[in-house]
């Protein structure tokens, strides 16, 4: 009786923070459309621990990457999003219009307040050195 009680327990815990869940995504959503705003991406897409940001480049290049990882979606972290901004991407491709040539950098959260610390000889490094080329 007991184990059916804790396990009653914990699907109300968890179904209590589900509309938090919903808020936290719909928030980062949020904050990173307008982060990017400068790079008018086609589309955002947050799915499980990948940030996902497809372009309108119809080739993409390291020039693009560097500062829409560093001034784009990191620039929140620098600016007070909440903890839960990122909290769990690992990691950010950014692709081309159609998906399938881009970058993925491995990292989130973590590495943004990374990124937000170094000085800007040493930023360009960073990013390229936690980014594998994707293409499909």
């Amino acid at each position: 009786m007991r184990k059916q009680v804790a396990g009653v327990g914990l699907i109300g815990l968890l179904l209590a923070a589900w509309p938090l869940i919903l808020v936290a995504d719909a928030d980062t959503q949020e904050r990173l459309r307008v982060a990017l705003d400068p790079w008018n991406p086609q589309e955002i897409r947050l799915e499980g621990d990948r940030l996902t940001v497809i372009t309108r480049e119809s080739r993409m290049t390291d020039q693009v990457l560097r500062p829409l990882i560093s001034t784009g979606v990191c620039m929140p972290v620098f600016t007070g999003a909440p903890d839960s901004y990122l909290a769990e991407i690992e990691e950010i491709a950014v692709l081309n219009t159609f998906g399938r040539q881009g970058y993925v950098f491995s990292g989130g959260r973590p590495e943004c307040q990374e990124i937000g610390g170094l000085p800007m000889n040493d930023l360009e490094m960073y990013i390229l050195s936690r980014t594998q080329m994707h293409t499909n």
